[in-house]
């Protein structure tokens, strides 16, 4: 609202206020130079704002009123289609097919999330400061794919997980003594782990 710093914030209170103002005014007209005819439009504007306003003030109460009656029945909807639902889905003998066209969602056909691709091609190079740097090829792995890196001090050895990122490269310094640590890649995606990828030594 313009020059809101002495027009009131809240719509509500600009009615009072305005009548206000225009009591002052009548009594000020010569010493403020306005006229009657400022007054009379003003006057005008007034009740047009005021009329508006209940009839908003209004609408929102139906709009409410419609909204909450609008959510008892959908309650009483949903809760007749779960009751059924259980039904069908108690059932036996019942088709996969039809609780499908059905449009129920049966837990035990629900499908697991893909396993992520092995990531490929994984190689290593040696940065000055004891720092190595691994680069692999994310394999279709989308965007978000956490890679675990793991390494070993032996190529046949249990490996553990040293750092992840979702990045395809990391910089990281020595895990074991030079020549003696191993080094490989598994995607993890929605709790699923993929298959390792080829292991590289330094």
């Amino acid at each position: 609202m313009a020059n809101s710093d002495y027009l009131p914030s809240k719509e509500g209170d600009l009615v009072p206020w305005t009548e206000n103002f225009v009591t002052v005014a009548n009594a000020n007209l010569t010493t403020i130079g306005l006229t009657a005819p400022d007054i009379t439009a003003l006057r005008t504007k007034q009740t047009d704002f005021s009329v508006g306003l209940n009839n908003a003030i209004a609408k929102q109460s139906e709009s409410k009123s419609a909204t909450d009656n609008k959510n008892i029945k959908k309650s009483s909807l949903t809760d007749n289609i779960r009751m059924l639902a259980r039904q069908i889905q108690a059932k036996p003998g019942v088709p996969d097919n039809i609780k499908m066209q059905l449009g129920i969602k049966n837990p035990n056909n629900i499908p697991a999330p893909p396993v992520p691709n092995i990531p490929m091609d994984l190689t290593l190079e040696t940065i000055a400061g004891g720092i190595i740097r691994l680069k692999w090829g994310r394999n279709g792995n989308t965007q978000g794919t956490i890679f675990n890196i793991e390494a070993s001090s032996k190529p046949d050895a249990d490996f553990v997980m040293m750092d992840s990122t979702t990045k395809t490269t990391l910089d990281t310094a020595f895990r074991f003594n030079i020549g003696t640590t191993y080094y490989r890649i598994k995607a993890k995606r929605n709790d699923q782990a993929s298959d390792p990828s080829n292991v590289v030594m330094v």
